[in-house]
């Protein structure tokens, strides 16, 4: 029983790199590198019974579907972390897409205040506007400039 005791565990460690973030321990692997069927195969060998050695052992009908169950429990359970792994799949694509979606409120406050030909309380009061809505900012950052002071004009007349 010592010699379990001093045997050397082997640590494995897997890391989640989220964004533009690197891995520090040089284990991450992308979603699509998982090989799942490797995890599955070892299942399923497990799940198999072999002949039994015993004189006397006669097959009865109850020990003839007993591992026809495993093997259809092995396959639910594939199948459940099939799903589970596309699920998670599509919540690391929609993370992705909600850090690229990011506003950049200090590069739309400098934007904004850099549109000559108006004074700097009225566009104080655009920024504030804009701030409010996500959507109304991210807009009025692809605009060009003509655009943008259509846009001002407009919000001009609103107030």
């Amino acid at each position: 029983m010592i010699s379990s005791l001093t045997k050397k565990l082997i640590c494995l460690t897997k890391c989640l790199v989220c964004g533009n973030d690197r891995d520090r321990e040089n284990c991450a692997k992308s979603f699509e590198d998982i090989d799942f069927e490797y995890f599955f195969e070892k299942d399923n060998d497990n799940d198999i019974e072999g002949p039994s050695t015993e004189k006397d052992a006669q097959m009865t009908e109850a020990s003839q579907v007993k591992p026809s169950r495993k093997r259809k429990h092995s396959f639910e359970v594939q199948d459940v972390i099939g799903d589970i792994s596309i699920k998670f799949g599509e919540v690391t694509t929609t993370i992705g897409r909600m850090v690229d979606s990011h506003l950049d409120v200090t590069k739309l406050y400098e934007e904004v205040m850099a549109m000559e030909g108006y004074e700097e309380e009225f566009l104080g009061d655009a920024f504030d506007y804009l701030v409010q809505s996500d959507t109304l900012a991210k807009a009025f950052m692809v605009k060009n400039q003509n655009l943008r002071k259509v846009w001002l004009e407009r919000f001009k007349q609103q107030q």
